[in-house]
């Protein structure tokens, strides 16, 4: 993200945590950004961190959650969020864990999907992305609904972290192809057999006909992000 390097071309960062980690996506961003920091992802997904520790060897991993980061204060210069605000018990206390993790004077990125001022083959990613959610939150998983641009921000803010940057990045793709959407349309079926002993069960098949039509008229897209960075004061 060219924004991201311009504003931390001048900045010593030497020291990276990226929360949510997952297997790793934001990492190839991290590394671009600051080629010789130490980067550090935490998650609390282990399969995900294998998957991780191998695309990027480079990188440290370690099991943890972002609502209890298992860091001594002031340790990072830099912390990252990327694509997981949605999924945390606890939005507050996570971005209050990171920033006690952080140095005086350090930075937080926050890079979040949101909801608002889609293109229609983008709301269509959208709809799936919140029936899946729903799915995840009846078997008792932290899937929240996406959230717009001004409630990313009024949460940063929330955290008493001040705002220097933030700019929005769209993923330009070509239109899906035919198997593409066949297997966005399986997809949706199989999450829905996670919940078939569930009483809403019923109730959510009836939306699948209705997103496979979005699916079939405008195809999909992924939806856009805002990219935040924040300073610690």
């Amino acid at each position: 993200m060219k924004q991201l390097n311009d504003f931390f071309a001048s900045k010593s960062v030497t020291k990276v945590l990226d929360v949510g980690t997952g297997p790793g996506y934001f990492i190839h961003t991290l590394l671009n950004i600051f080629p010789e920091a130490e980067i550090t992802g935490v998650d609390p997904d282990e399969k995900s961190l294998q998957e991780a520790a191998v695309a990027f060897p480079r990188a440290e991993f370690k099991i943890m959650k972002g609502e209890k980061i298992d860091f001594q204060d002031s340790t990072f210069d830099l912390a990252s969020i990327s694509m997981a605000l949605h999924h945390l018990s606890d939005i507050q206390k996570t971005l209050k864990e990171m920033q006690r993790v952080v140095k005086p004077g350090g930075w937080i990125i926050v890079n979040e999907l949101y909801s608002d001022g889609l293109s229609p083959a983008q709301e269509v990613h959208k709809r799936m992305h919140h029936f899946r959610s729903r799915i995840d939150r009846l078997n008792g998983i932290c899937h929240n609904e996406s959230f717009t641009r001004k409630e990313i921000l009024q949460k940063i803010n929330d955290s008493g972290l001040k705002v220097e940057l933030y700019f929005e990045n769209s993923t330009v793709s070509n239109p899906p192809t035919p198997e593409e959407i066949s297997e966005r349309k399986e997809k949706l079926s199989i999450a829905l057999e996670q919940i078939k002993d569930k009483p809403e069960y019923k109730h959510l098949a009836k939306e699948i006909p209705l997103i496979e039509a979005e699916l079939d008229k405008y195809g999909f897209a992924m939806a856009s992000r805002l990219v935040v960075v924040a300073k610690k004061e």
